[in-house]
């Protein structure tokens, strides 16, 4: 299971939206709104995963770029971890 802090970078008039969208989803808890325009979340998911999921996050209307802040696995011995550059891609238009 994988552990990840992370924000999710929204236009500042969609943040609420998107903190309820997160807040929604099983395996995220969001901590609030910081600055306007940033929802503060932990994911906690298998690692494989995660690409997924991130993927879910950037395709909400308001969110301009999602930034891992922590990453933590515990448990899975085998599994790779998620690709850097995936995971920290910014949204494309």
């Amino acid at each position: 299971m994988a552990i990840l802090g992370f924000l999710a970078h929204t236009l500042a008039d969609h943040a609420q939206a998107v903190e309820k969208a997160l807040a929604a989803m099983p395996e995220l808890t969001t901590y609030g709104i910081h600055q306007k325009a940033y929802v503060v979340a932990v994911a906690n998911a298998p690692s494989e995963e995660l690409e997924a999921l991130f993927d879910r996050i950037k395709a909400l209307e308001g969110v301009l770029n999602v930034s891992v802040t922590s990453y933590n696995r515990e448990d899975e011995e085998d599994a790779p971890p998620p690709s850097a550059e995936r995971l920290l891609a910014s949204r494309r238009a």
